[in-house]
This record gives structure tokens, sequence and C-alpha cells, in this order.
């Protein structure tokens, strides 16, 4: 099982008031943690920036990471995640872990069910209380259905069509859901 872990990057940050991959969380900006979490792990690793990226990419350590710029992040986060999607193809991914940029909480041992979960639903996801977290991964099976998405709603749309395509992991992680869309 060959797996392509995607941190989804290329947002507007529009409802933060600055750009929050840069905010400073426990002394580290937002996007650094994302990084360090996937460190923790053997699958090859990408990140979706925009044109922004290369105005700090200096500020993040992600040598080990795949950086491609998304042209059209301004339609929404379904034009990153089709890019990620299309990588995957051109480059034999089995599957693709789908993490965002400003979810700095997620824990490790999430990421460890979601991987070692075996079904064969095209979807596997973890939820806390009812509601959708991250990471989320997806099955080549549904490559094909995902790059036909659009707008800012990226795999909920199908999630929302087709709720049997998603395995849900019930956990006591409410940081699956923890993202950072406003500056208090």
């Amino acid at each position: 099982m060959k797996i392509l872990g995607v941190i989804l990057a290329a947002g507007l940050s529009s409802r933060f008031k600055g750009n929050k991959l840069l905010f400073k969380y426990n002394e580290k900006p937002l996007l650094q943690w994302t990084i360090d979490l996937l460190n923790n792990f053997e699958f090859d690793k990408l990140i979706i920036v925009n044109e922004k990226w290369k105005e700090f990419k200096d500020i993040f350590h992600y040598n080990n990471y795949k950086i491609i710029e998304n042209p059209d992040y301004k339609s929404g986060i379904s034009s990153s995640v089709k890019i990620a999607i299309n990588y995957a193809l051109d480059n034999s991914y089995d599957n693709v872990l789908i993490f965002l940029g400003d979810m700095p909480l997620i824990p490790k041992e999430i990421i460890e069910q979601i991987i070692s979960k075996k079904t064969e639903k095209f979807i596997i996801a973890p939820y806390y209380n009812g509601k959708k977290g991250f990471p989320t991964l997806i099955k080549k099976d549904l490559f094909n259905d995902i790059l036909k998405l659009k707008g800012d709603a990226g795999i909920k749309q199908i999630i929302k069509k087709h709720p049997e395509y998603v395995e849900i992991i019930d956990t006591n992680f409410p940081e699956i859901t923890v993202d950072f869309d406003y500056k208090t």
C-alpha cells in the first residue's frame, strides 16, 4: 500500500486576516506543526501551496517534501485536492492521506489508526462527536471521481452524496476538528 501524505496549504486565509500558516502557535508556525507530524511517518510527502510560498518558504523545514504550486488556488480547496490526486495518479500511489496546513493538534495515534485500518470503503476519516475531522485517507478507487470536483468543499461533496463510501473512525480527540480560521 503506497501512501502519499498531502498537506493542503494553498488557501487564502481570508477569515484569518493574515497568513495563518505563518501564525505562531506555541512558538512554531502552524504549518510547521503539520510538517513535523508527517515526518513521523515513512510515506512520501507533498505540500500544495499558492503563489505566495516563495515569499516565506525559508521559514519552514520541509526537506523531504515535494512542493507543488496551485495556480488556481482562489477557486477553492477542490483545486488543491485535484492537484494532489493527479500527482498520486502520475506516481502510482494507492492512497492519498489529506491534511490541512492549519490543524496543528492532530494526534499521531489518529494517523496510525487510519493507515492501519482494513476496509473495502473508499474513504477513511476520523470523526469526533459526529463531526468529520482530518486527516482523510482516499483510496485510488475514488481518484477519478475526485478529479470531477468543483468549488471550495473538497471531498465533502462526495461524502455528502455517498456516506456509504466512508469508513468512520470514532475518536475521543476533538483536535481532529480544530483548525485556525480566525485570529483571536
